[in-house]
């Protein structure tokens, strides 16, 4: 019974971490949809590393520039790492090719947020192996 007990409150605290990584992931995608890098990143990472912002921005900036308006976001299923830790894909659809975008999301007791971010014009710098000859 015990057992049964322990796998159930594991399964109900990735629910609550799956549920916060992919809500604040798909909030910080319609964001940079409707306001662009910026909200994305002040969405995602903590305004005191107004540093690593400042180099996203310059570089999503760059990478995105001559891509058009956005026509769509998509979520990709969620990968949990971790008891704490959840991987999300996600991609834009800009008017001339996608931005795929992967970043690490972390919940222990009341702290949570990105642990890492990374974004390609390539499905294959981003998704898994297996997802990239499947999709």
């Amino acid at each position: 019974m015990k057992k049964i007990l322990v796998v159930f409150c594991l399964f109900i605290a990735s629910r609550c971490l799956a549920d916060d990584g992919l809500t604040a992931f798909q909030t910080g995608l319609q964001s940079f949809r409707s306001t662009g890098a910026e909200s994305l990143l002040r969405s995602w990472l903590n305004t005191e590393e107004q540093s690593k912002i400042a180099h996203i921005r310059e570089d999503l900036t760059k990478i995105t520039k001559g891509l058009g308006p956005v026509v769509d976001t998509q979520i990709f299923k969620p990968k949990a790492l971790g008891p704490h830790v959840l991987r999300l894909y996600g991609v834009i659809y800009f008017e001339k090719k996608p931005l795929w975008i992967r970043a690490e999301y972390y919940s222990i007791g009341e702290h949570s947020g990105f642990t890492s971010l990374e974004y390609s014009l390539s499905a294959d710098d981003i998704l898994p192996l297996e997802w990239a000859s499947t999709q």
